[in-house]
């Protein structure tokens, strides 16, 4: 059976020491915090068909997305939304050019 190696003072650095070392090696660096992801979300709304008519006609009129109108009427109503729900992220198709 094989001996485990004894673990004596000095054989691992305390945390201050580790953070000391830490900062030695990349000074510039800030100390690793891990932020809770914000992840996409689906959110159905139950609206008339005039509503939903009018949303898409002024996303055409506009050249965005259903989403992007909804967002920016919220963002400009005061309502904190993520620059990623204002941007147009409708998956592109790959086109063959047929020449």
């Amino acid at each position: 059976m094989k001996a485990l190696k004894p673990r004596g003072l000095g054989s691992r650095p305390s945390p201050e020491d580790a953070l000391a070392i830490a900062s030695q090696t990349a000074p510039a660096q800030p100390p690793a915090q891990l932020s809770p992801r914000d992840r996409a979300t689906t959110l159905n709304l139950r609206v008339r068909d005039g509503t939903v008519a009018a949303i898409l006609k002024a996303a055409e009129e506009r050249g965005l997305t259903m989403k992007q109108v909804v967002c920016q009427s919220l963002a400009s109503a005061g309502v904190p939304v993520a620059a990623a729900d204002l941007e147009d992220r409708t998956p592109k198709r790959g086109r063959r050019r047929l020449s």
